[in-house]
């Protein structure tokens, strides 16, 4: 089966048989059938130069192919500037998973829309990703998602799944900054 076909089927936000041990206690801060938000906090031994770095320019190193469109994160790609696209390229196909809003260099990242099966349902989201260095090397990034509008479907139910795949790409993100970027 194609992997849009199984991202179609299973949706973006599939949890996959592999074992997944946050390094952050998430939380669905708040939650209707009209919409959710979530938000986490997750140390990174890393500088906020660096994390920075890894959410901007590096996306496609770390994003999980799972949570793809096309089947394989190299293909994800950030454009760091109002009105940037957080895309997924695969020759002719795309996908516009959000868009950027507001950038504020080593502090802030700010994207709007619906990820993955989110982007069917007509709803509206807002992510942030907040840096704050806490020493040289040592960053904590907040994540937020609040998710709302109107859609036949209770949105409350999805907020668990989205909270999960959200742990998930933080995660690989953090191993990714500290490991791989701090060592070039």
């Amino acid at each position: 089966m194609g992997h849009l076909v199984k991202a179609l089927l299973y949706g973006t936000f599939a949890i996959t048989g592999a074992s997944f041990v946050p390094s952050a206690v998430a939380e669905v801060v708040d939650s209707s059938k009209q919409g959710f938000t979530i938000e986490f906090k997750q140390a990174i031994n890393a500088s906020v130069v660096d994390v920075y770095s890894g959410l901007t320019e590096n996306v496609g190193e770390w994003w999980l192919d799972d949570h793809t469109w096309f089947g394989n994160g190299q293909n994800m790609q950030l454009d760091a500037r109002a009105g940037g696209c957080f895309c997924e390229i695969f020759g002719d196909s795309q996908a516009q998973h959000l868009q950027v809003a507001m950038i504020i260099p080593n502090q802030l990242v700010r994207l709007l829309g619906g990820l993955g099966p989110l982007q069917g349902e007509g709803v509206s989201g807002v992510m942030e990703w907040r840096l704050n260095n806490l020493a040289e090397t040592s960053t904590e990034l907040t994540v937020f998602y609040r998710v709302g509008g109107y859609t036949p479907n209770d949105l409350s139910q999805w907020a668990p799944a989205v909270e999960s795949v959200l742990q998930q790409q933080m995660a690989a993100m953090k191993t990714f900054v500290e490991n791989d970027l701090g060592a070039r």
